[in-house]
């Protein structure tokens, strides 16, 4: 009877533990949504490219995904300079018609990958010690305080997931003591983060 009980523990043990697995190694395939008009589906660490224009200041807008669904972002359109928006108040504050490109973590090694969705846990984290919008003071990249869209990305990927997404190939590879501005076109040319596809909203 005992060898009984100890066996079916350890069934009950092994299905707690296969169900952990799914839900914490495979953290970034939670939800079962996709972006508006595409089949590209909503994953935590996603990084949403905002295309060149008026409202990006011509330098194009990243943002990226929590591990709660919303979109976390430092932007000068709230007061304290950083916000965490749901996907559809996010996508109001862009003209009806824009494009978004979606980018995600895709080294050249097999997964699973927990970066994505620490960067994703990072950026929910710390996105209320933002207090101010600004690329032109106060510009090291260690410092959450005063930030902008890209740095906070580059900032949730470096300290939250211990991944640098700079570009070491070009000879730009930024640390927490750089206060070179990390432009949306640095972020594009990451070797780890990879295009998708896009969507409209």
């Amino acid at each position: 009877m005992a060898k009984v009980k100890l066996k079916f523990s350890i069934i009950v043990f092994s299905l707690i533990l296969s169900l952990f697995s799914i839900f914490y190694l495979f953290p970034s395939k939670i939800y079962a949504a996709n972006y508006p008009n595409s089949s590209i589906q909503i994953s935590t660490g996603d990084v949403l490219y905002s295309s060149k224009g008026w409202q990006t200041f011509f330098v194009g807008h990243v943002a990226v995904v929590g591990y709660d669904g919303k979109i976390y972002h430092s932007t000068p359109v709230v007061s304290t300079g950083g916000v965490g928006d749901t996907l559809t108040t996010y996508l109001s504050r862009w003209d009806p018609g824009s494009t978004f490109t979606v980018y995600k973590f895709k080294p050249d090694q097999y997964g699973p990958f927990l970066e994505p969705y620490n960067a994703g846990k990072w950026a929910r984290n710390n996105v209320g010690s933002i207090n101010k919008y600004s690329f032109t003071s106060d510009l090291q990249m260690s410092n959450i305080a005063t930030n902008y869209c890209s740095k906070f990305i580059w900032q949730a990927y470096y300290y939250g997931a211990n991944t640098n997404i700079d570009r070491p190939y070009l000879g730009n590879y930024m640390s927490g003591s750089s206060s070179t501005i990390w432009t949306p076109a640095d972020f594009k040319a990451s070797p780890v983060l990879k295009s998708v596809g896009s969507f409209t909203n």
